[in-house]
């Protein structure tokens, strides 16, 4: 049976102090703490075994063991305190602050299951993981400890990007494997310039937005908002090769007022024809219109897909440079738009970072030069 009890603190002769410490073993356990602290090649087991060792002697206290060890008072507390609880097994249980990191938490299946777990989704917060680790292999672990392994693990925190519930499965991979076959599928003539465009609409109004920014820790920071829902929209496209980009702010969305649109893109570039990649909203003509603009060819985007077009990246980096401030008119926003906007119409370095080197500009640089 083991037991920790505290002596008196001072012999015959000796000044008062803490209270030695003395843990209570058997002939056996002393025999393989020793064998242990011998024979183990792990650090940080060594660590633990000393400092067990050093509490049976019944002459240190804990300060006293911790010095030896290098450890502080709580942790050689926390050690002799698993040891009492779980024998020579603690040896092998990595302590430390948050309640230590267990050996199991390395194993092979634990790890795979972990990544698993962080590429599914499965976990919102630190608890719910503490409480699939619990469930799912008996280990219980602080926050702290969850956190670390989560991370070892690969994972990290992030805010979320939403995808619409009605979207199919595979949709968007699938659109992504056949890209160049849908591009080659439209009535291009042979021989042809042509420019690949990815085009989108983003609201924006006097209703403020509110956005997270900079202030003083222990103050709170406030921002004046105001409700007005007037609005105007923001109709953009990113040339997916060169980077050359067009824009319009214009009252509303409609079928009219976007082939208006169609014709500034076309008029870009009188001598090519120009690929126009969009999601299918209902105020967008559909391929074959006879609406549209000569030298245009549209390319619906799988439903619900939005992720697949990089004109959404831009409209977050505008709702940045508009949020937490109020507009008294629709023009002061188209001012701040423009201002917002005017580096990437100048540098279209900066579109093309928008659109990235990914699939998208791969496979359309490679089709540029087959039409």
């Amino acid at each position: 049976m083991l037991a920790v009890r505290e002596g008196s603190g001072h012999d015959s002769g000796m000044k008062r102090g803490r209270p030695k410490l003395h843990l209570t073993v058997s002939d056996s356990q002393a025999e393989s703490l020793r064998r242990k602290y011998r024979e183990t090649s792990d650090v940080r087991v060594k660590e633990r075994a000393q400092a067990v060792l050093l509490a049976t002697g019944g002459r240190h206290t804990y300060e006293e063991i911790g010095r030896v060890v290098g450890r502080s008072r709580s942790t050689v507390q926390v050690w002799i305190a698993d040891f009492v609880r779980d024998g020579l097994g603690s040896l092998e249980t990595r302590q430390g602050k948050g309640g230590g990191r267990p050996t199991a938490m390395r194993g092979a299946k634990v790890q795979k299951e972990l990544k698993k777990g962080l590429k599914a989704g499965r976990w919102t917060t630190e608890p719910e993981a503490r409480s699939w680790l619990a469930d799912r292999f008996g280990i219980r672990r602080s926050r702290t400890s969850v956190r670390y392994w989560l991370r070892k693990a690969g994972g990290a925190v992030k805010v979320p990007r939403p995808v619409h519930g009605k979207q199919r499965a595979g949709d968007a991979a699938e659109f992504r494997a056949s890209f160049q076959e849908r591009l080659q599928a439209l009535e291009v003539p042979a021989g042809s310039r042509v420019r690949v465009w990815v085009q989108d609409e983003a609201r924006f109004g006097l209703h403020t937005v509110l956005r997270r920014c900079w202030g003083l820790r222990g103050v709170r920071t406030v921002r004046p908002v105001q409700r007005k829902y007037q609005w105007g929209y923001l109709y953009g496209a990113l040339e997916v090769v060169e980077g050359i980009s067009e824009f319009a702010f214009l009252p509303s969305v409609d079928l009219g007022l976007t082939r208006i649109f169609l014709e500034q893109i076309a008029d870009r570039d009188p001598e090519a024809h120009h690929v126009v990649i969009w999601d299918q909203a209902g105020f967008h003509p559909r391929p074959g219109s006879p609406d549209l603009p000569g030298r245009v060819h549209l390319l619906p985007l799988p439903p619900y897909c939005p992720e697949l077009n990089p004109s959404e990246r831009l409209w977050d980096i505008l709702k940045d440079a508009v949020a937490n401030k109020v507009y008294r008119a629709l023009g002061g926003i188209q001012g701040a738009l423009e201002a917002a906007l005017r580096p990437y119409w100048k540098e279209p370095g900066r579109v093309r970072s928008l659109v990235g080197d990914g699939w998208m500009h791969g496979e359309a640089n490679a089709m540029s030069r087959v039409f």
